[in-house]
């Protein structure tokens, strides 16, 4: 690999596969929408590389790291983010493109586990502009030329992750009250193995055309996962159960408000419920990782005892022991 630019690199996973890439061996360049204190470094913006592609260099990587599911971006500035950082690949002549998206462009199908194969179901509006994000990706790919991979997480967690589901999983721990019965399957993935299948699609001649799903060894059900999460933080299981359909009713006001532009005295305004997030809490999701198995050798690692105490403890992935040969 001549080199990497990262764009969206100071996002959680942005800034994961800053680390994991440069531990590799690679040549990173981040690039971000503005500098600050918390860029990574070295870190430049995606509107200088546009002005002054060469600094990415030819037959370099160019990584996207699209936003995750928890920080939606309004529509239009997704859409052209992705366009300008794939014009800019095409001038500075890079050798592939790679998409990180989301398995959220499947919602939540009832026939398990989900393949590449599955239709596109998006169930919110964070979704559906995955989606769209994808559809503009390949239109400019095929119009330019341009070598296109795309990976698709499940939900990511891991250190820096913030509001994600283990988070809110433990707050709720701290109340001793979850949503739900908790017999729902979930399937995570650990941040160190998003990195290690970025990796692959982005040096495995492989990948070259193809789409891939990036999810963890094993499926759990929400109901064990929350007593992990209570045995990390050395608390007892929650004691109280809220109906689903008692959430869905809080979360149906909290979406309106949130839509008229109501906000909930947090930083950023983020809303305390709503139904994306009941969605990850109380509908069962299983994936099957066969072809990134098979065509990149992705073998995903972290399980959810060693995962959930590092993220919860906030400990940052060993990358040196990680990671494909260069």
């Amino acid at each position: 690999m001549g080199g990497v630019a990262i764009i969206g690199a100071a996002g959680f996973v942005g800034s994961h596969l800053v680390r994991g890439f440069e531990a590799r061996g690679a040549r990173v360049l981040p690039l971000v929408r503005a500098v600050d204190d918390r860029s990574p470094a070295g870190a430049r913006t995606l509107a200088e590389a546009v002005e002054r592609p060469a600094i990415v260099g030819e037959g370099a990587v160019a990584i996207y790291a699209a936003a995750g599911r928890g920080d939606p971006q309004p529509r239009s500035a997704e859409l052209d983010r992705v366009e300008r950082a794939m014009r800019m690949s095409v001038s500075a002549r890079v050798d592939r493109f790679v998409l990180v998206s989301s398995t959220a462009v499947y919602g939540f199908p009832q026939r398990l586990p989900v393949t590449e194969e599955h239709p596109y179901a998006p169930r919110t509006a964070t979704a559906a502009v995955k989606v769209e994000v994808e559809m503009r990706a390949r239109r400019v790919a095929r119009e330019s030329g341009l070598r296109l991979v795309i990976v698709r997480p499940t939900v990511v967690y891991g250190p820096g992750t913030r509001g994600g589901l283990l988070d809110r999983m433990a707050s709720a721990i701290q109340i001793g009250v979850v949503v739900g019965p908790g017999d729902n399957l979930v399937h995570l993935t650990h941040v160190d193995d998003v990195v290690e299948g970025t990796w692959l699609a982005a040096t495995r001649p492989e990948a070259q055309g193809e789409h891939f799903i990036l999810a963890g060894p094993s499926t759990t059900t929400l109901a064990s996962l929350c007593d992990l999460v209570a045995r990390t933080m050395d608390r007892p299981a929650p004691s109280v159960r809220v109906p689903s359909s008692v959430a869905r009713a809080v979360a149906t006001v909290v979406d309106v408000a949130a839509h008229r532009g109501v906000t909930f005295g947090r930083r950023r305004s983020v809303p305390p419920i709503r139904h994306e997030q009941l969605d990850e809490m109380t509908l069962s999701i299983a994936f099957d990782t066969t072809k990134a198995r098979r065509r990149l050798g992705f073998a995903p690692r972290v399980d959810y005892e060693e995962g959930v105490a590092r993220t919860l403890l906030g400990q940052w992935p060993d990358v040196a022991r990680a990671g494909a040969p260069l």
